[in-house]
């Protein structure tokens, strides 16, 4: 395992800010890093290692600001906000690594002690409870959860997807960070993934909160457009949908129309015609569903995804110029499945 030097930032070129196991990324970003990666080849330092307070690093070195947070920018990544549904407020950021997801959640703490230890056991429970498992590992930034996520297979049956819960405690406030995809079981790439999310910084604010409150995000100049074109084109082709199974029904209900008596009395050829338009209309409700259904995340520090937010694309926003860096690729046989 290589050992990171004592280089100033300014002696970093581009490729050395991400490599696949994370190394130079802390070297470019802490001032004067100790020797090792965090969490491997010695202790993870919070207020070293990230992720950071407002007050630890001040600067924004090229992140995104949305507010409350402050999230690194890697080149190849992508960046989705989520919505609280009902209030349309920003309540969590979700970034993509190739076939892995990370979302970051920032909360509000008390001063005297950290939540991450009052809430593993309700996650953990929550996850059990809903069919899953989950158990306490060590990590990189210390104790974590591994956990199987149940859900459903295109064909039905129950299938259970890795997850892995990641908490930081930090002055007066709790990051909650939930990666899923190859990454929660593969620990060369969450590595990778973590040595991006270390550099996120927290700006809690000053106003008192009550504990576990989510702290709201900021949506970068041009959201509300994006989100707009967003929404008017879902429209579009859920009419268009709709558009093309109602023809297709009235098709089939001119063939039932001309069948012969045998058909109409439920023998034959109007048996079949009666079973095609039943099948039809259902397919239209599973559609609207389908297109309807919100993203899986959730601004309860203590619960596990369970679809109550939804997310958006900032594709079309505009973007920060900083240093980029190489975002992590996914594994193509990832151990933990």
């Amino acid at each position: 395992m290589a050992l990171f030097g004592r280089r100033k930032k300014k002696d970093l070129s581009e490729e050395d800010l991400l490599t696949l196991d994370g190394e130079g990324a802390d070297a470019a970003l802490r001032p004067e890093p100790a020797e090792g990666e965090p969490g491997v080849d010695r202790d993870w330092v919070r207020a070293e290692d990230g992720p950071y307070d407002v007050s630890e690093w001040p600067e924004l070195d090229g992140r995104l600001d949305l507010g409350a947070l402050r999230v690194p920018i890697a080149r190849g990544m992508q960046i989705r906000l989520d919505l609280e549904q009902g209030t349309g407020r920003v309540i969590g950021v979700t970034l993509t690594f190739g076939a892995s997801h990370a979302q970051l959640q920032a909360f509000a703490a008390p001063r005297s002690f950290g939540l991450w230890d009052e809430l593993r056991p309700e996650i953990a429970r929550g996850l059990v409870d809903s069919g899953g498992a989950a158990e306490v590992v060590k990590g990189t930034m210390g104790k974590e959860l591994q956990a199987r996520m149940p859900g459903r297979a295109p064909d039905g049956r129950v299938s259970f997807q890795p997850a892995r819960f990641i908490g930081v405690d930090g002055p007066r406030w709790f990051l909650r960070i939930v990666v899923n995809g190859p990454a929660a079981g593969d620990e060369k790439q969450l590595r990778a993934i973590l040595s991006v999310l270390r550099r996120a910084v927290v700006v809690r604010g000053e106003e008192p909160r009550p504990p576990r409150e989510v702290l709201t995000l900021t949506p970068p100049k041009g959201f509300e457009e994006a989100m707009a074109k967003e929404a008017e084109a879902r429209k579009a082709r859920l009419q268009r949908e709709r558009e093309t199974e109602v023809a297709r029904v009235a098709a089939k209900t001119q063939v039932l129309r001309t069948a012969n008596a045998t058909g109409v009395a439920g023998i034959g050829v109007g048996q079949g015609v009666g079973q095609g338009v039943g099948q039809g209309a259902g397919q239209l409700s599973a559609a609207d569903t389908a297109q309807a259904a919100p993203a899986d995340q959730t601004a309860d520090p203590a619960s596990a995804p369970q679809g109550q937010t939804e997310q958006v694309p900032m594709r079309d926003l505009p973007t920060p110029e900083p240093e980029l860096t190489d975002a992590p690729k996914a594994p193509t046989n990832p151990d933990f499945q």
